[in-house]
């Protein structure tokens, strides 16, 4: 019977596989198997988001739209793949395994630790990270609000009645998956999987066009989960004093984040990337994407070549035909300025990226990319920025940020300590023949601007969330990075050696902290008790879609994040850092949970049609029970919950 319900999620998913793989069957030639493969299964997977959320503005999220879906994919991307049968079966026959091997085995490890995110027991949903069971938490409310609470045109389901300024489109294509008959925790774990796989094959096949080999992309994508600064120190002091065995079988404490003086600010990747921000992983690969479209046809840009360009572009308006590249820059431009739907800094990469290579290898294709990206980005950008005019000014954004959190550390002994030896080897990379040829170091070095912007603006109004620019940073330096050391290696065998140790240097900070959340010492933190799956399940059974619940502050809200009602506010925490000015909605909040005559007046104001008291609100709010009680119809009633209807 489960297997039934879950078929309309389970056909939408193999119409997206269908119509990637159709794309890639028809992909451009200069591009190759698997660099196809990656472009096409993403540009299925935003397409189909993109159009799924059109058609729900006008039909809602149902079976019959994912049906539809599902349809429209296997259909499409059925008639590509009979189109272009014939090179399809030459094209995708690997000349070597490395390749295959290599993004086999990256599968696999990041489909264990994204299995592990949220495990489902009799008595609870458990998560197994930290980092998962908060961020998670408002992707869930994101996600079912479109499916059960009917939330199109997006508002904030967890600021009821304000504008959703926040990238929702990842958590509407796990609503897709919900409406299908996926269950919740389902529908988070494998778009992310998914995602996060296309994001770093993407990352291994730029790097070989770039280099002409897998290997400095493999170290990439070990440093860009992994990497680290010099925390893993304070490891050996631990082990000495409490013994290596037992450090190791329980690790003490984190080794990838220290407060001053320490200040160690760069945290592990895959645990605070990777695994919990499901906007990152979408961003990530529409951004490797875009730098597999446009990296080959750059390569082989004459540098510099303005005039002749200035003379093309003035013959071009004569007679304007479309080349089979500048459709590859059109598509590029057109991922690009759907980011702000998907990854915000994303967007702000690609924008820094593509422009200096615009600047160094002028083409009359780059009008094409930047028009699309402009005309699609700008009205999202608009909505969204600079966030909610009523904050305070410190909390408005973009704002100067001069050295990020580099605080009283001189900023180079700053990011040697939060980075190690991985700066010293980027800039040899960047500034030497060593590893890479001058065209590769070219398309490299504009990552390093990136760098430097976010060590000088903030683009939200929690400074440490500038570490979303420098991931883009460090993830495409890597590979610069990953090619010193190859060369290193290759040179000699003290060489081997000592590129070795410059690779466990990098990665052990990296390693030690997510030991700590693998067996046999990985801690488990209830998201959800079954008493509070079961009361969402009733909540979505006996209340309007659009209904406004009051309720407490705490993170895992399942109101808003499994029952997909709109809540008149949720965690401090995410607001503060989305700008947003909720002093005066938390105040009331008190307000209605003191009881008497001024609550209902407080709740007609913001029309809100139930109340939760549950143990956070009795514990943390006091909750004013008798009042409840004694004013207001009790809805719903289990042994830790109980929901009063509003009166009118």
């Amino acid at each position: 019977m489960s297997l039934l319900l879950d078929l309309p999620g389970l056909a939408l998913s193999a119409g997206c596989l269908v119509l990637g793989v159709g794309l890639a069957s028809g992909g451009p030639p200069w591009l190759t198997a698997g660099e196809r493969l990656v472009v096409g299964m993403v540009v299925a997977i935003v397409g189909m988001t993109m159009v799924g959320y059109a058609l729900a503005l006008a039909i809602g999220v149902s079976i019959a739209l994912v049906l539809l879906l599902a349809a429209f994919g296997l259909l499409a991307g059925g008639y590509l793949l009979w189109r272009h049968l014939p090179k399809f079966r030459v094209a995708f026959i690997p000349a070597t395994w490395g390749l295959p091997v290599a993004v086999a085995l990256v599968a696999l490890l990041m489909g264990y630790l994204f299995t592990r995110a949220v495990e489902v027991t009799p008595d609870a949903w458990l998560a197994h990270y930290n980092n998962t069971w908060s961020d998670w938490s408002f992707h869930a409310s994101y996600t079912t609000s479109f499916t059960y609470g009917h939330n199109l045109p997006p508002q904030n389901p967890i600021f009821a009645g304000t504008p959703f300024r926040y990238p929702f489109a990842p958590d509407f294509a796990s609503a897709l998956l919900v409406g299908g008959g996926w269950s919740i925790p389902a529908a988070l774990v494998w778009p992310s999987w998914g995602m996060t796989v296309l994001a770093l094959s993407g990352l291994i096949l730029w790097a070989r066009r770039l280099t002409g080999g897998i290997g400095a992309g493999v170290i990439a994508v070990t440093l860009t989960l992994l990497g680290g600064g010099l925390g893993f120190w304070f490891f050996f002091g631990d082990a000495a004093r409490l013994g290596l065995i037992t450090t190791l079988l329980h690790i003490p404490r984190t080794y990838d984040r220290f407060d001053p003086p320490v200040n160690i600010q760069w945290y592990n990747p895959i645990l605070s990337y990777y695994l919990p921000q499901r906007s990152f992983v979408f961003g990530a690969a529409v951004v490797l994407t875009v730098l597999l479209l446009l990296t080959p046809p750059v390569l082989r840009t004459p540098f510099f070549r303005w005039a002749e360009t200035l003379a093309t572009v003035r013959r071009s308006w004569r007679g304007w035909r479309i080349k089979s590249e500048a459709v590859a820059f059109l598509v590029a431009g057109a991922l690009t300025g759907l980011l702000p739907l998907f990854h915000v800094h994303s967007l702000v990469v690609v924008g820094i990226v593509t422009g200096c290579w615009a600047l160094l290898f002028p083409r009359p294709a780059w009008l094409g990319f930047f028009a699309v990206a402009v005309l699609l980005a700008v009205p999202r950008l608009l909505m969204a920025v600079p966030g909610d005019p009523g904050a305070p000014p410190e909390h408005q954004y973009p704002r100067w940020l001069i050295g990020w959190m580099s605080g009283a550390d001189f900023p180079p002994w700053f990011w040697i300590k939060n980075t190690g030896l991985f700066i010293p080897l980027l800039l040899l990379a960047l500034l030497s023949p060593l590893a890479l040829r001058g065209r590769s170091r070219l398309l490299i070095a504009p990552f390093s601007l990136v760098f430097l912007v976010a060590n000088l603006i903030k683009f939200q109004p929690w400074d440490w969330d500038n570490s979303k620019l420098f991931v883009f940073w460090y993830l495409a330096s890597a590979v610069a990075v990953g090619a010193l050391l190859v060369r290193l290696w290759r040179s000699h065998l003290l060489g081997a050696v000592g590129a070795t140790a410059i690779w466990l240097s990098l990665v052990l900070a990296g390693v030690l902290s997510l030991m700590q959340f693998l067996p046999p010492q990985g801690p488990s933190y209830v998201w959800f008790t079954a008493e509070e799956v079961q009361l969402a399940a009733d909540v979505r059974r006996v209340t309007p879609p659009k209904a406004v619940f009051v309720t407490g502050e705490q993170p895992n809200n399942p109101i808003a994040d499994l029952a997909g009602r709109s809540v008149l506010m949720s965690y401090p925490g995410w607001l503060w850092s989305y700008g947003i000015n909720y002093s005066q909605r938390e105040a009331d909040l008190s307000r209605i949970y003191s009881g008497g005559p001024a609550a209902l007046d407080v709740l007609h104001r913001y029309h809100a049609d139930y109340v939760v008291v549950g143990p956070d609100e009795r514990t943390i709010l006091n909750a004013n029970v008798n009042y409840f009680n004694a004013q207001f119809r009790l809805v719903l009633h289990s042994a830790n919950y109980d929901i009063y209807a509003v009166p009118g």
